[in-house]
């Protein structure tokens, strides 16, 4: 069963409208009647009826042949060796640090969540850590290591969720990979609390360092382990640069506290290779 405290937080992808749970333990919307299903595995499944299109180059053999390889591939860079295993936890260390006087605050949601990762940095009750991810299969590889957080599949350009329900908003590596950006980012604002502290972790992408260690590592390393053009994967993939992604992002949240690694004493996106923000909503006018 789903409790009450969740339920509140719920909303109808489609219609946004209240949603409740039926006897056959699915979730239905009591305003276009649609009904959402459950999973053996206790994950929600709110994707809207449509989601936005991509343009046809995301059809791309390259592209399709490594996105079938995602969950796998990733481990590359969280296991591979000491120093990648640095970088990629540089974001995740500092929204802990960062979000450790709030963390018994309401419900926190980690926003493209994949496989969980930043459950091990979670200091709070898991019970009340929401992970929302398009991707079924990195949701299933989640809820095998853990069976406490509330998992949801949902598209980040239309969330189920009601206005200002999540009290912290998470979201690390993972606005880079969206196309539609301004919708997702709409979206974030519209459901986070207002007042609260949210945080974004980025890799700096579109930078010097960043673009210049992909091509040393991580770009010889995939196109030989699966026999394609990462690069032009990585340009569908990686389809927004962390400039871009701030400017979005400061159209609906006034950022409040930034950190760059490796090099924080050189605040230049193009010299490092993770950016880690805090945010807070735009006050209406």
């Amino acid at each position: 069963m789903i409790g009450e405290a969740l339920l509140a937080l719920l909303a109808c992808p489609d219609c946004r409208d209240e949603l409740h749970q039926t006897e056959m333990a699915a979730l239905e919307c009591t305003g276009c009647g649609r009904r959402y299903a459950v999973t053996d595995d206790d994950i929600l499944c709110l994707v809207p009826s449509e989601s936005k299109a991509l343009p046809p180059e995301y059809q791309d053999p390259d592209y399709l042949k490594m996105s079938a390889v995602f969950d796998e591939s990733s481990s590359y860079f969280t296991d591979a060796n000491p120093v990648f295993r640095a970088i990629h936890t540089s974001s995740h260390r500092t929204i802990a640090e960062w979000a450790r006087p709030y963390i018994d605050d309401g419900w926190t949601c980690d926003l493209g969540c994949g496989r969980g990762f930043h459950g091990m940095f979670y200091e709070g009750d898991p019970s009340r850590l929401i992970g929302v991810d398009f991707r079924l299969d990195s949701l299933q590889a989640y809820r095998r290591n853990a069976p406490e957080p509330v998992l949801i599949q949902a598209d980040l350009t239309r969330l189920p969720f009601r206005n200002e329900a999540l009290s912290r908003i998470v979201s690390i590596y993972s606005l880079e990979h969206v196309y539609h950006l301004s919708d997702a980012v709409s979206e974030m604002a519209r459901v986070a609390e207002s007042g609260n502290r949210h945080f974004v972790g980025l890799p700096c992408e579109g930078g010097l360092a960043w673009g210049l260690g992909r091509k040393l590592t991580s770009e010889r390393a995939m196109s030989r382990r699966y026999d394609l053009d990462y690069s032009k994967y990585i340009r569908l993939e990686h389809c927004n640069d962390a400039t871009d992604i701030i400017e979005v992002l400061s159209d609906k949240f006034d950022i409040d506290q930034r950190r760059l690694f490796p090099l924080p004493f050189a605040p230049v996106i193009s010299l490092n290779l993770t950016l880690t923000v805090s945010l807070k909503v735009v006050a209406a006018v």
